[in-house]
């Protein structure tokens, strides 16, 4: 059996491979799949993979976890798993929005720790085959006083705070 996932939903891509996420203290790239199709999820639990079902602001689904160590519990930096386009040219991970389409290729790895183990499912690569891109939040914020009012940073008077003189040195 291939350890390629056809066709699935895209969510929450964090593959940057210069800046992993932490989300349990070990620094991680990761991607969710989803699909709305309860006979592709049987697949992908027929396959072991730790399919759950979700709800998301009205939205039922399953989804699929998969993840990939960016460092080795040896210390050792480990390889980012590879995004690509249909054509298989690179693909920057960062444009990868919620919704895009694509095929995860993943790898089953057993584990051992303190008399437990279990098989754990490495994430490889994500071929997107249609790019819902992501370009990122362009939100902007001025500083706000504790009583709501908008403050400019210009209109910040030091000099009346009461650590002024102690912490001139900051």
């Amino acid at each position: 059996m291939s350890n390629v996932i056809r066709n699935a939903e895209l969510y929450w891509t964090k593959m940057d491979p210069e800046n992993p996420v932490k989300p349990f203290d070990k620094f991680q790239w990761e991607v969710q799949l989803r699909t709305n199709d309860k006979s592709t999820a049987k697949e992908w639990k027929d396959r072991g993979l730790p399919v759950k079902q979700a709800e998301y602001e009205g939205d039922k689904f399953y989804s699929l976890n998969l993840k990939k160590l960016a460092v080795s519990t040896a210390g050792k930096k480990l390889t980012p798993p590879r995004c690509v386009d249909g054509a298989l040219n690179p693909l920057d991970p960062n444009t990868v929005g919620n919704g895009s389409i694509g095929n995860v290729q993943y790898q089953p790895r057993d584990w051992e720790m303190g008399g437990k183990s279990g098989v754990v499912y490495d994430l490889i690569a994500v071929q997107v085959t249609k790019l819902n891109e992501y370009s990122g939040s362009n939100m902007e914020f001025d500083i706000v006083d504790l009583a709501g009012d908008d403050v400019a940073p210009e209109e910040i008077d030091t000099e009346d705070t009461p650590f002024a003189e102690e912490d001139s040195d900051f």
